[in-house]
Order: structure tokens, then sequence, then C-alpha cells
């Protein structure tokens, strides 16, 4: 799949004021405008209690006022807590341009697949519900590489970024870890635009 090679192909961007390196390709699966003043990078985990609890509760406020108006691009990455994250991020890879039409399927019914012995069937579902080929679709999550690409990527995230729980933002580069109300949410990205200009 693109997503892994795009990840891997990254873009430096070093941001006046912050002593933190940021990575994003301009070619990565986001949402909002590839031109927003502010990028939202999350590391998050699937199976996090505290992400489970920013998608439920804080990111639609957070879509309908910073991604959906054009100031926040922001780019969901895999930091799996658990082995169901694992096949949870490898079925949102496996779905492509609906990388996060899955992803919000996966946040929203993590209850259903979490616990599962065959939660890839429960994957294949979901994938068909957004219109995707089932054959494709089981064919990418029966590649064992994905697994590994996911693990290696996080890896790499500790490594680099001294990423150590989820969720992690990186706004505009600069790193804060844990949970986050919209209120906090909303203080960190005026503070990254009062930068910007």
């Amino acid at each position: 799949m693109g997503i892994f090679k795009n990840l891997m192909s990254l873009v430096i961007f070093v941001l006046a004021g912050h002593s933190m390196v940021s990575f994003a390709s301009s070619e990565e699966i986001s949402l909002g405008s590839q031109q927003a003043p502010v990028t939202v990078i999350e590391y998050g985990s699937l199976t996090c209690d505290n992400c489970l609890s920013f998608h439920k509760n804080v990111y639609p406020q957070f879509k309908k006022h910073y991604i959906d108006t054009g100031t926040v691009r922001f780019i969901f990455r895999h930091f799996p807590t658990g082995g169901a994250a694992v096949y949870g991020a490898r079925a949102a890879d496996c779905a492509g341009d609906k990388y996060y039409e899955m992803l919000d399927k996966l946040f929203s019914t993590v209850g259903k697949w979490f616990r599962e012995e065959n939660r890839d069937a429960i994957f294949v579902k979901y994938a068909t519900s957004l219109g995707l080929s089932s054959a494709v679709f089981t064919t990418c999550i029966s590649n064992k590489q994905h697994l590994d690409d996911i693990l290696s990527q996080q890896k790499t995230a500790k490594k680099k970024f001294d990423i150590v729980g989820t969720p992690t933002f990186f706004i505009n580069g600069k790193k804060v870890r844990g949970k986050r109300s919209f209120v906090e949410m909303k203080a960190l990205i005026s503070e990254a635009l009062n930068k910007d200009n």
C-alpha cells in the first residue's frame, strides 16, 4: 500500500520558535486543507481509553471548528498499545483512501472487535460498507508485512519523537502529551496560530 511508502518518504519541516521537528509528508493521507496554517498529528491507539475519549467527545467538535474550516490539517498515526490495536491499525491502513472513515468505524465500535477472535471478518464487513472490494481488502489484511510495518513505524516514533504513550499530539511541531478537552485543544490551536503570525 502507498501509505507505508508515503510515511517512509518524509519531508522535514523545522518550525521557527520550536526545538521540536515535525515530520509530515504532503502525500500522507490527511483531513483538511494541505495549506492549513496548523498541522496536528496525533499518535494514537484504537484501543486506548484516552484516545477513545478524545475521538468520541472532542474530535467531532474539533473537526467541525478546525479541520472542516481549513484551519487544521489533521493526521492520525498509529501507535498501538496492544495486539488488537495493531490489527485495527492494519484494517485502517488497508482501507486506503477510506482510511479516516475506517478509523471512525473502528473507534466507534471497538467493543465489537476488540476481544473478537475472528475480528478480520468484522473488518471486512466494515470495508464493504465503505464501498471497498472485499477481495482486495482481504488480500491486504492477510499480508503480514503490514503488521511489521506498523510496528516498525511505532519503533521509529518512540526513537525519533520520544512517544511513550497515547494520545500524543504534535501541533505545528509542539509535543502535547495526553488526553485533551476541546477547550484545551482550542487554546493550543490559538497559540499555534498566534505564533504563525
